[in-house]
C-alpha cells in the first residue's frame, strides 16, 4: 500500500494523549531536516514555530476495506450488505480526493544546551526530541519522510510566489476557517438566524433595547452594599429565569428568622444563591446580611468572614465553560457608590442575560451590561460569525460549520478565509 492518509491516522487520530513519542534513531535526523527545510521561511511564533499545510492522498477502497473490514471478512470473501456499508463509511471518512492536515514544528535550545525539537499534526503533538514528558519511543520515517517532501513543495511555491493558488486556495471549505458578516449570512442561509433567535422573546428584547440602548446604568446609584442586597439582587435574577424552588437549599441551611423574614417556606434569596451560584464564595456566606462596612471589607479580601476557596462569588450561574457563564458584580465607583455589572454575552448564555437585565432594571437596580455592544451587535446582524472546520464543534453555538449544498457554497463565497501569510527568511515586505 503506498503512502495515504491512512498511514497518517495512527499518529494524528491520538485521543486523549497529551505526550508526544520520543523519536526513535531512525526519525530523529527526519524531524532536524523537516526544521531546516521550514527554518527558511519567517516563523510564525517564538521558538522557530513553523505551520503549514500539507496533503495526502484519501485510500482507494479497497485499501480502505482491508484496513477496517478485514478482519470481519476477506475482501475477496465479503457480500454486498458488507461491501455497502464499508463503501458508505468510506464515503463518509474520505469525501474528498486529498486529506489536508496543519503541520506544525518548533525547537529551542535548552538551558543544558540539548536542542528541542516537536512535531504536530492538526494542533495533536507527534513526534519530540529531548522531550522529557514523552509517552514512549516511536519510529515514523514513513511519515517524516511525507512531510519532508511536502514542506519542501511548499517552501518552494513560497519561493515563486504562487503558494496561494497552488496549495491555499486548493484546501476544501471543510477544512478551512474563517469570518462572515452575520447579516451577510442571514441573507444566504436565512435558517441561521431562525436559530439565533429562537431562544429569545421579542418582548425582552424590546425591553432591553429600550432600558439599556444608552449603555449605561438607568437608575440611581445605591449609597451602600450588603450581603442583603446583593442575595436579593442575585434572587430578581433567579425568578425571572425560573430557577427559584419550592423546596429548601440542601448547600446552605438558612436561620429560621430569615425564613421568617422572607415569609416562605421555600428558599430565601440566600439560599436562592446557593442553589444556583458557582458556590466558591470566599466566605461571602459568612458577612453579616446588613452590614455595609463588614461586606466592604470582604470585598476587599480582608477580615474575619474572607476565605479564599477559588475567588468565584460573582458566578451566579455557572457552565462548563466560563465564558458561557452568568456573573452578577457589585462595583464601587471613585464617588463611594454602587452599582451592579451583569455579564454573560455568549451566543449560549445572552438570551438568559437579556431577561436578566430587564427583571434587575424594573426592580430598581442600577445595572451596567458587560460587553453590551457585543449583544447588540449580534442581535443587529453587525458582528463576526466564525466558520469553523467539521472536525471542530460547537458545542456552545458560538461558531458554525459551512452549511451543506448551494447555501453552503454561497455562505463560502462570503467568508473571509483565516491563512497565515508565508514569506522567506529575510524577504521585503
Amino acid at each position: 500500500m503506498s503512502f495515504n492518509a491512512l498511514n497518517i491516522a495512527p499518529y494524528a487520530e491520538t485521543g486523549f494523549r497529551f505526550e508526544s513519542y520520543e523519536a526513535g534513531e531512525k526519525t530523529k535526523p527526519l524531524i532536524v531536516r523537516l526544521a531546516e527545510i521550514l527554518d527558511q521561511l519567517e516563523p510564525q511564533g517564538m521558538d522557530h514555530y513553523h505551520q503549514i499545510w500539507v496533503s495526502a492522498r484519501r485510500p482507494t477502497f479497497r485499501e480502505f476495506y482491508e484496513s477496517n473490514y478485514s478482519d470481519e471478512l476477506s475482501y475477496q470473501e465479503a457480500d454486498a450488505a458488507l461491501i455497502e456499508e464499508a463503501r458508505t463509511d468510506y464515503a463518509e471518512s474520505f469525501p474528498t480526493t486529498n486529506v489536508w492536515y496543519r503541520l506544525a514544528i518548533k525547537h529551542f535550545t535548552r538551558e543544558s544546551g540539548e536542542e528541542f525539537y516537536a512535531v504536530f499534526i492538526d494542533n495533536t503533538v507527534v513526534f519530540g526530541i529531548n522531550d522529557h514528558n514523552s509517552c514512549g519511543v516511536l519510529e515514523g520515517v514513513e511519515l517524516l519522510e511525507w512531510a519532508i517532501s511536502e514542506a519542501e513543495e511548499f517552501v518552494e511555491r513560497v519561493r515563486d510566489g504562487t503558494y496561494r493558488e497552488t496549495i491555499l486556495d486548493k484546501i476544501p471549505y471543510q477544512y478551512r476557517t474563517g469570518t462572515i458578516r452575520r447579516k451577510d449570512l442571514w441573507d444566504i442561509y436565512p435558517e441561521s438566524k431562525r436559530i439565533l433567535f429562537k431562544p429569545y422573546k421579542d418582548s425582552e428584547i424590546q425591553k432591553f433595547n429600550q432600558y439599556y440602548g444608552t449603555g449605561k446604568a438607568p437608575h440611581p446609584l445605591l449609597p451602600e452594599m450588603t450581603a442583603r442586597i446583593y442575595y436579593e439582587a442575585c434572587a430578581v435574577v433567579y425568578r425571572s429565569l425560573e430557577l427559584q424552588r419550592s423546596v429548601r437549599s440542601y448547600l446552605f441551611k438558612e436561620s429560621d428568622s430569615e425564613r421568617e423574614r422572607y415569609g416562605v417556606d421555600g428558599q430565601t434569596p440566600k439560599e436562592m444563591y446557593y442553589t444556583n451560584a458557582d458556590g466558591r464564595d470566599d466566605g461571602l456566606k459568612n458577612v453579616p446580611m446588613d452590614d455595609p462596612a463588614a461586606f466592604e471589607e470582604w470585598l476587599r479580601e480582608k477580615g474575619p468572614y474572607y476565605e479564599f476557596n477559588g475567588s468565584h462569588p460573582w458566578e451566579i450561574l455557572s457552565s462548563f465553560s466560563l465564558s458561557n457563564s452568568m456573573h452578577l458584580i457589585p462595583r464601587k465607583t471613585n464617588a463611594g457608590e454602587y452599582l451592579f455589572a451583569l455579564s454573560g454575552d455568549s451566543v449560549m448564555r445572552a438570551p438568559d442575560t437579556i431577561i436578566a437585565a430587564n427583571a434587575l432594571y424594573e426592580a430598581g437596580y442600577p445595572v451596567e451590561v458587560v460587553r453590551l455592544e457585543v449583544i447588540q451587535n449580534r442581535l443587529e446582524g453587525n458582528d463576526d460569525v466564525l466558520v469553523v472546520p467539521t472536525s471542530e464543534t460547537d458545542f456552545f453555538g458560538d461558531s458554525m460549520h459551512q452549511p451543506e449544498g448551494k447555501a453552503g457554497l454561497n455562505v463560502a463565497k462570503k467568508v473571509k478565509w483565516n491563512f497565515a501569510e508565508y514569506k522567506l527568511m529575510g524577504e521585503k515586505q
